[in-house]
């Protein structure tokens, strides 16, 4: 009995430090980074970052285009939840699909289709000239904000659409006895019920905002407009003599921002808490007559398919071209720009790179996260509880400054330990790992509350062991939400670039630097080529995912698990932009 019990702490003790290993000491080891200076320790780093205009026009761009793009956000995200979910209009599945789009696929092919829209010689900049209004920059603050913005609506949306639906019909009922009309009783009962749900999705889009590095990299390194997260890249690519410790300063700057908008955000999470056991009502709220449905309607589509497919078929259009900049003339279509990225040797290594680590990714997570899910939840364990705290704090902060954590971290993990991993593939998959783990331990933990305890037990009475369990029991039930909320963590790791863009090598290079490095390099046809596979890979999978889910969940009895998994997992998705 004794020795059980020792060894039980040693496997505690153990766990403890492993969980530091990988999650607490790189943020240390950063930190420490940040506070050395020729003479030791200290602030100088700060001091002297903080002398820098530079430094000062960063983190005011930082908040202004987070804060103007979280306005933006908020206002259409909320509107648009509010006529999904109380409105009578029809196509709700094609609108939702157009609102998520920004979401499901990566914020650089988003930016990319803009900056081809509005591009010197683009379709918009071209049709604003003959009316001459003048040409549109997109390569300017407003230009970055307004991509933000459009990228983060989706989040606004999946925080608000769901505390909208679960506000019960009996207080509008209610307030409408009371003499409330429909309008008064949207504003003193609905918004009021839902503002925790608008507040946090808005602070989500704030963080989103200031973690994005692809937007600003993409449409403000080449027009000379810094923002944090660029800065960061600028200074630990410069590898000058201070270049690593006045990254890590600034990393620590913006990590603070990240921090504190984080546990803001979960503060008010708390306060939605008082719906959230209530099952989502579909039902019509505001019915509309015939003329303004169909008005809103096509209104509505018209317009989301403005922002999300035109800018695509734009950019899709200029993959085609010889030269690009060219207009569409049948001399200057090609295929030689799809041929190239589906032969050239260095694509091919890069879309091998990514594929493992996808595939790797999400099988870790999918093992380590479900498990760590099912000691929390069935055996209340305690050191699980602190590592989905630790898990938390490393998708809480920016990926520009994981990316740096790993940097310092994995060069010595431990004292004497050179593991010799950075440049190596290994580094990107325990950053991926890293970064996504609380995704699917957040997921498996939805899809076992889900999963009625006494089945469980039932198997345990008849004398089975923990093998039959899983196998005749829990895997079953948990396959499908499981996998469903792991796709995502497959698409983000498949497309990511802030990670990839500090820690891949010549040999590791993935999916998104090599668009990045197109982009960078002025091969928009060859970058427009390889974000056109890609967007047809990503919305190909996600409908694919979407029709298997619908598919299950109308045959089995196991929809209360599936269903409750996807609004749970979707939502904190949009944590972080890609």
């Amino acid at each position: 009995m004794q020795c059980k019990k020792i060894r039980a702490r040693a496997g505690t003790i153990l766990l403890y430090g492993l969980l530091f290993v990988v999650f607490v000491a790189p943020l240390l080891r950063l930190l420490l980074m940040s506070l050395a200076g020729p003479g030791g320790y200290g602030m100088s780093n700060f001091i002297l970052l903080f002398q820098d205009k530079r430094t000062l026009d960063a983190i005011g761009n930082t908040l202004l285009i987070a804060v103007a793009s979280t306005v933006m956000a908020a206002g259409i995200g909320s509107t648009l939840a509010l006529i999904v979910a109380y409105t009578n209009i029809k196509r709700k599945r094609l609108m939702e699909m157009l609102i998520l789009m920004p979401f499901i696929i990566p914020s650089y092919i988003i930016t990319l289709s803009w900056s081809g829209l509005f591009s010197q010689r683009g379709m918009l900049n071209q049709f604003l000239e003959s009316c001459g209004a003048g040409p549109v920059n997109i390569y300017s603050t407003v230009g970055i904000l307004l991509v933000i913005g459009i990228c983060n609506v989706p989040i606004v949306y999946l925080s608000v659409i769901h505390m909208l639906r679960r506000i019960p019909a009996d207080m509008e009922w209610a307030a409408r006895a009371c003499g409330f009309g429909v309008w008064q009783t949207l504003r003193k009962v609905d918004l009021a019920e839902a503002r925790p749900a608008i507040l946090s999705g808005s602070l989500l889009s704030f963080l989103a905002a200031v973690d994005n590095f692809s937007v600003p990299a993409f449409l403000g390194i080449s027009s000379h407009i810094p923002v944090l997260s660029t800065y960061i890249y600028e200074k630990a690519i410069s590898f000058g003599p201070d270049a690593f410790p006045m990254a890590a300063a600034l990393s620590v700057i913006l990590s603070g921002m990240a921090v504190a908008g984080t546990l803001l955000e979960g503060s008010l999470l708390k306060k939605g808490d008082a719906l959230e056991s209530i099952k989502e009502d579909h039902s019509v709220r505001i019915p509309l007559s015939m003329r303004c449905r169909r008005l809103l309607e096509w209104g509505l589509i018209t317009i989301l398919g403005l922002i999300d497919i035109v800018p695509l078929v734009s950019m899709t259009a200029s993959a085609f071209l010889k030269n690009y900049g060219l207009t569409i003339t049948s001399a200057n279509l090609s295929l030689k720009n799809f041929a190239f990225v589906c032969t050239n040797a260095g694509v091919l290594s890069a879309v091998r790179n990514s594929l493992m680590l996808a595939v790797v990714t999400c099988a870790a997570c999918i093992l380590i996260g479900t498990a760590m899910a099912y000691m929390k939840v069935r055996r209340h364990s305690r050191v699980m509880a602190v590592a989905e705290k630790c898990a938390s704090l490393t998708y809480a902060i920016p990926g520009i400054v994981l990316s740096l954590a790993m940097i310092f971290h994995w060069a010595e993990p431990l004292p004497g330990v050179h593991p010799g991993i950075y440049g190596t593939i290994h580094i990107l998959i325990i950053a991926y790992i890293t970064r996504y783990l609380i995704l699917q331990i957040k997921g498996s933990t939805t899809a076992l509350l889900a999963v009625n305890p006494e089945l469980e037990d039932a198997v345990r009475a008849s004398g089975r062991g923990p093998r039959v369990l899983w196998q005749k029991i829990l895997i079953p039930l948990l396959v499908q939400p499981v996998l469903a909320g792991s796709f995502l963590i497959f698409v983000s790791a498949l497309t990511e670039l802030t990670l990839s863009s500090m820690l891949a090598s010549a040999g590791t290079k993935t999916i998104g630097l090599t668009i990045f490095n197109f982009q960078q390099a002025g091969d928009y046809s060859l970058s427009a080529a390889m974000s056109a596979i890609i967007v047809i890979l990503v919305l190909g999978g996600y409908g694919m995912t979407r029709f298997t889910s619908g598919q299950k969940e109308g045959e089995t009895e196991n929809e209360p698990v599936s269903r409750t998994h996807r609004k749970k997992v979707w939502p904190g998705m949009g944590t972080q932009g890609h």
